[in-house]
């Protein structure tokens, strides 16, 4: 009897270990690119950038830390509703508590039900260890019947079988672990001006009770709640949809900073698509504009040249080497 304990006890372990291995594998590596050095930073970060592809391609970490001396994570992720935002940073400050969160906005017309590409979601849960907090987040953000992709991805995740049999693996993200979660996309797109306008969409939009619940979030743990809207092309009723966060702003007394019409970036010169992304000469336009704002309007403390920051100016003489290899003569 005792021996057939002992075997089942092994195969369930040999099982359990076989099981761990096949989620390691299934997962894609981008996930680790863009969130790793996120749970591996000891530190801790005084902002974190939280929102979709606008923040994800917008603003540089490492411009950050070159031109400011505060430390921050770009936690965006491509098509994210303000919904998900909000489980993203709660699960984040399980991790790391920032002094300041700042919040892009451009997706505050979209319900957290809405369609968002199943790679998308992966690309932050991946990462993610298993935790209570994690947890919490997916049974919030994902369909029921679809959870336990997110726990154990191997066990459903949709087209990885037939990408990995192939050999061919679409990359996510542009964005390399020294980039503090930052990407860089090496295009230069010339949009046309477009018309700025000033209205506002009435009534509630679904992010607007998301950035309510994000504020609060942030104020119970003692963190400064700031709204975006950062510079690039957006439609007539994109800009509505944003403009309207200043009533919610005001309302909370959160600060909002609505760069679309500020003329940081050139629509000719600084998008690398069709869709108003910024390209690395935006993203450093409009970091170099927030992060003078946030330092001004916060004292963050410049800890360029302390010790316990030695990896941060490591990551910034490779990311410099990065732009430059990749970048120049575009």
């Amino acid at each position: 009897m005792k021996k057939k304990i002992t075997m089942t006890a092994l195969w369930l372990a040999a099982l359990v270990c076989c099981l761990l291995l096949l989620d390691r594998g299934m997962r894609r590596d981008d996930s680790e690119r863009k969130y790793g050095a996120f749970f591996a930073e000891k530190q801790g970060f005084d902002v974190l950038f939280l929102g979709t592809s606008r923040v994800l391609d917008g603003i540089s970490p490492m411009e950050l830390w070159r031109d400011c001396g505060f430390t921050s994570y770009n936690m965006g992720n491509n098509s994210e509703p303000l919904g998900v935002t909000r489980w993203v940073l709660e699960t984040a400050m399980a991790y790391h508590t920032p002094r300041v969160a700042v919040i892009d906005v451009f997706y505050v017309g979209h319900a957290v039900d809405e369609a968002w590409t199943y790679s998308f979601r992966h690309l932050f849960y991946d990462a993610l260890p298993l935790s209570r907090a994690k947890i919490k987040a997916v049974c919030a953000t994902q369909p029921e019947g679809e959870r336990i992709e997110f726990l154990m991805p191997f066990s459903l995740y949709h087209g990885r079988w037939e990408e990995i049999l192939s050999g061919q693996v679409e990359r996510l993200v542009d964005c390399e672990p020294y980039m503090m979660g930052g990407e860089m996309r090496f295009d230069r797109t010339a949009r046309d001006d477009y018309a700025f306008t000033d209205d506002m969409t009435e009534g509630e939009l679904p992010g607007h009770q998301a950035l309510r619940e994000i504020a609060a979030l942030c104020r119970e743990h003692g963190v400064e709640p700031v709204f975006v809207a950062l510079p690039g092309h957006a439609s007539e009723q994109e800009q509505m949809n944003m403009n309207s966060v200043q009533r919610v702003a005001d309302e909370l007394g959160v600060p909002f900073v609505n760069m679309l019409r500020m003329g940081i970036v050139d629509n000719q010169t600084d998008c690398y698509d069709e869709m108003g992304h910024l390209n690395p000469d935006g993203a450093s336009k409009a970091t170099a504009f927030l992060g003078a704002w946030l330092k001004q309007q916060y004292g963050l403390p410049d800890r360029r040249g302390e010790s316990a920051y030695a990896n941060w100016d490591a990551n910034l003489a490779k990311y410099e080497a990065y732009r430059v290899e990749n970048w120049t003569g575009m």
